[in-house]
């Protein structure tokens, strides 16, 4: 199959809120808290539209083809500060990347990344970059090992 890496656009918003919806059903499987808000759509928009779209510091980028309807994919990346006492230069962050369903595993996670990897290198400057990703996501895991990412970090978490 074909299809383009691009930048996302205003006229992309519904159909990206259509992935994030579907991602969110998935993450939602390993934790409820994941499941969207009943007013996510209007709030991701403004956000979309009035914090990423032309910003300097953040993107969005999407996966689209002319012979499948809808978008494919998704990754949103931004630019993160550096740490203020340890030696964590500023850095990129991958905040959401997802590939719709049925067309995962075709080289459409790794397409997405090499783009998030060419914007931070090539226009941000950065040396490296971060995401998150839930202990039983074993799909991304895999992907981003796949891709020859290192898990670095575990993230603890208690309840209150």
């Amino acid at each position: 199959m074909n299809y383009e890496i691009r930048y996302a656009e205003e006229d992309d918003a519904d159909e990206i809120l259509s992935l994030w919806y579907e991602y969110s059903d998935h993450l939602s499987q390993f934790d409820a808290r994941y499941e969207h808000k009943a007013d996510a759509g209007d709030q991701w928009r403004d956000y979309f539209l009035n914090r990423m779209v032309g910003s300097s510091k953040a993107s969005v980028f999407v996966a689209d083809s002319t012979e499948v309807e809808g978008l494919l994919g998704v990754i949103e990346v931004r630019v993160m500060g550096a740490h203020p006492i340890f030696q964590l230069d500023q850095h990129g962050m991958i905040f959401g990347h997802h590939v719709r369903s049925g067309y995962q595993r075709q080289g459409i996670e790794a397409a997405l990344l090499d783009k998030a990897e060419e914007w931070f290198k090539h226009e941000q400057n950065l040396s490296f970059y971060r995401m998150n990703v839930l202990a039983e996501n074993h799909y991304l895991g895999e992907i981003y090992e796949e891709y020859g990412l290192e898990q670095i970090e575990h993230t603890y978490e208690g309840e209150l």
